[in-house]
């Protein structure tokens, strides 16, 4: 498996095929900074439930980009995970889920003293970071909040080894959506044949992510300072700014990587099945 080959390849597609692919993957996290900015807590949780599945539609697209030789895509490709809602919210909630608990579990020993930092925890904070726990993609931390995190050294230590554990499961399940659309297996089915797939894979599929990690931390920087600095002007002028960063987060990452995942899950696919 030569990794910048793939990576090579998928920088190729991306070029070639961009006009569709900024729209639709923008119908994509359009819906989902949407969801993420709603303050309403309960609500917002609940909506990010019914939106867990909302990235199925990059993978939609991601797929139909390579397998077919001239592809048109649209709407049914980019909001895929709300129009087949039911067939692929079980996969990607029981995925999160898994994601979710780990890394709490791992969090548990700096409870108390997150509770002593942020005493004033209530329904809306929980739902809150309920909500954010869901859709991390458009995550835009409380900064009074990180202040705070960041005077205890025992604590960061303890969320390091946290954002750690989470990004290995992230790696271990990458497979699943691929995995749920191309054969017929229930959510359990797709978790254990990711994780027997990924399981000698894992290093080659952070070589790939290296490759892109530069252009990632990129659009964090530029669109966190960006809201940081709007954000304190005005709430509608922050939002605007959100998503209007989308384009960026397209064109410099996420068109591309979201096709060197799927390219990078065919070549894994074929070797483990030759070798079983």
């Amino acid at each position: 498996m030569n990794i910048k080959d793939i990576k090579n390849h998928a920088n190729k597609i991306y070029i070639q095929y961009r006009k569709q692919i900024i729209p639709e993957f923008f119908y994509v996290g359009y819906v989902g900074v949407l969801a993420q900015y709603l303050r309403s807590g309960i609500f917002s949780f609940f909506v990010s439930l019914f939106l867990c599945s909302i990235s199925h539609g990059y993978v939609k697209c991601a797929m139909k980009l390579v397998d077919f030789p001239k592809p048109v895509l649209d709407y049914h490709d980019s909001l895929n995970g709300i129009i087949c809602f039911p067939k692929v919210a079980p996969a990607y909630l029981m995925r999160k889920a898994v994601l979710v608990v780990c890394t709490l579990i791992c969090l548990l020993p700096s409870f108390f003293t997150i509770q002593s930092l942020i005493p004033e925890f209530s329904i809306e904070w929980f739902s809150s970071l309920g909500n954010t726990l869901i859709q991390t993609e458009y995550f835009i931390p409380k900064f009074q909040y990180l202040s705070l995190i960041m005077e205890n050294t025992f604590l960061v230590g303890n969320i390091i080894l946290c954002i750690l554990v989470y990004l290995f499961l992230t790696a271990l399940f990458m497979p699943v959506p691929y995995v749920m659309e191309l054969e017929e297996f229930s959510w359990s089915e797709c978790l254990s044949y990711s994780m027997r797939l990924m399981k000698k894979k894992l290093f080659s599929f952070v070589c790939l992510y290296c490759f892109y990690m530069f252009r990632h931390a990129l659009y964090w920087i530029v669109t966190g300072c960006v809201v940081l600095w709007i954000g304190r002007l005005n709430e509608i002028l922050m939002l605007f700014c959100m998503i209007t960063s989308l384009f960026l987060y397209i064109e410099v990452f996420k068109g591309r990587f979201e096709i060197a995942k799927y390219l990078f899950y065919k070549e894994m696919s074929e070797e483990y099945h030759e070798k079983n």
